[in-house]
């Protein structure tokens, strides 16, 4: 997901979050040998199928560009579970300055 792109502004509304297709790659913790990857649909959903461990999960954009940029997440897979992982993207404008007013 990646955050709306609207600028805060008191008293507005939050713009809502948008779906965004991405690159993921997982790496073992501690690791950046790659272990996985895959690309999100349209939609932001994913599977990714993983031995039982801990992994980090990198996302980028497909643009290249360096907005929208997601952190990387810390995830751990138990065995015979499934594990849900919401990629937040910022898409920087929420950091923007705010116009003197």
């Amino acid at each position: 997901m990646v955050d709306g792109g609207c600028p805060s502004a008191r008293g507005a509304p939050p713009c809502p979050d948008k779906p965004l297709s991405a690159k993921l790659t997982v790496t073992r913790a501690g690791s950046d040998e790659a272990v996985a990857t895959a690309t999100s649909g349209e939609d932001g959903r994913f599977h990714i199928a993983l031995a039982p461990g801990d992994y980090t999960l990198h996302a980028t954009n497909l643009a290249g560009t360096p907005l929208p940029i997601a952190q990387p997440i810390d995830v751990h897979v138990d065995a015979h579970r499934i594990t849900t992982v919401e990629v937040s993207f910022d898409s920087g404008i929420r950091n923007a300055p705010t116009p003197p007013g």
